[in-house]
């Protein structure tokens, strides 16, 4: 049996690759003959640029630069030919900032702008830009500055780029020509810029915004649109995937024509995941959580759509698993019981996984399983403690 094991990352436990490479010690543990194929994946959240940088054979630049909250941060980012390939989140993430001392008004995009300055300054022509898991709802007004641009109040003072002076801002001067540049926004999301499902609203509380900064957030993301709109006269706040990383979108599109393209179905192309799912007998996909965000093309949706196309079974394996009504996957099943500790399922995320494929092997490797395997083993999983 040929097996693919095409995983995205579970969230601040596993990356991709270790998730990938747990499945296949314990398949190969139950039976050294099973033909493995490992192929990680991602949609734009945390490991895309290693993704992207195996797939493409890129080199690592590693650079210092400003974090979120303005403290010096190691970060890198991948080259391939003239592409760049970086990753917000690592300059801009989340996870360089301690949990209590998240506060969007304050966290700012610079790093981000450095990488992708630095990148152009070594010859880069196109950037390849995943934003998912930062820090920031600053429209990326911080990344502008690091590109060369100055932002003013309507006393004439230069302000930082942070989301606290977004609707502070009254103008700035004509844009800084960066000819021969494009940008690829990759992006897990399709939430627009304002609103209900926008930028503040939905994200800033991941962020560690509180009520009153979301409101103030919202009011800002909205003058920041608006000072492109007036520069450039494009008005693109309504465009899914603006919301993103706190709006980046704005300016890359504005500025600089950016493309937003679905990060999924971007990587698997990047990658010629339709050529691995062809050597396939099985496709095992997952991720942290499998729930009803993972239907709106996150990486393990994406990769069974693309698995269905050539008629190859899929399972999907979930660090947890919402009871959603899906058939995307043949099989989702779950390495927690409901009962267990959330911390301790994160910390021991690999022995659960590497247990549960263990225990899932002689079911999927039977010559012809028949569908009461699949439903006795579910039923032996729910007894789980």
């Amino acid at each position: 049996m040929n097996i693919l094991i095409a995983p995205n990352s579970m969230k601040g436990s596993l990356s991709a690759f270790d998730f990938a490479n747990t499945v296949e010690e314990a398949l190969l543990h139950y039976s050294p003959k099973v033909k493995i194929r490992k192929v990680p994946v991602a949609d734009g959240g945390d490991f895309t640029g290693e993704v992207l940088a195996k797939a493409l054979n890129a080199k690592t630049t590693n650079i210092t630069v400003r974090g979120p909250l303005g403290d010096k941060v190691n970060s890198k980012y991948f080259v391939s030919g003239k592409t760049a390939i970086i990753e917000m989140a690592d300059a801009s993430g989340m996870k360089l900032v301690d949990r209590g001392k998240l506060n969007p008004l304050k966290a700012s995009s610079y790093g981000t702008g450095e990488l992708i300055a630095d990148a152009i300054q070594k010859g880069c022509k196109n950037i390849l830009l995943a934003v998912g898991g930062t820090a920031t709802v600053d429209g990326g007004m911080g990344m502008m500055q690091a590109l060369g641009y100055q932002f003013f109040d309507e006393k004439g003072n230069e302000l930082s780029g942070n989301g606290f002076n977004l609707g502070r801002v009254i103008g700035f001067p004509a844009p800084k020509k960066i000819p021969g540049i494009s940008f690829k926004i990759i992006s897990d999301v399709d939430n627009p810029l304002l609103g209900v499902n926008g930028a503040a609203e939905i994200f800033g509380p991941q962020k560690g915004a509180t009520p009153e900064m979301v409101v103030q957030l919202e009011k800002g993301l909205k003058n920041w649109s608006q000072i492109f709109r007036r520069k450039t006269g494009k008005f693109i706040a309504e465009k899914p995937g603006t919301g993103a990383a706190g709006g980046i979108a704005i300016p890359l599109v504005s500025v600089f024509k950016a493309e937003i393209v679905p990060g999924a179905d971007f990587i698997l192309s990047k990658i010629n995941f339709d050529v691995h799912v062809k050597w396939a007998n099985l496709v095992i996909t997952g991720e942290g959580c499998i729930d009803s965000q993972t239907m709106n093309n996150k990486a393990p949706f994406a990769v069974a759509q693309w698995a269905k196309k050539q008629n190859k079974p899929v399972f999907a394996i979930g660090g947890k698993v919402e009871n959603i009504a899906t058939t995307a996957f043949d099989h989702i099943f779950s390495i927690t019981s409901d009962t267990m500790d959330t911390d301790f399922g994160m910390i021991n995320a690999r022995q659960l996984l590497f247990d549960f494929t263990l225990r899932l092997a002689p079911i999927i490797l039977k010559p012809k399983p028949s569908l009461f395997d699949y439903e006795h083993f579910k039923l032996l999983e729910s007894r789980k403690v």
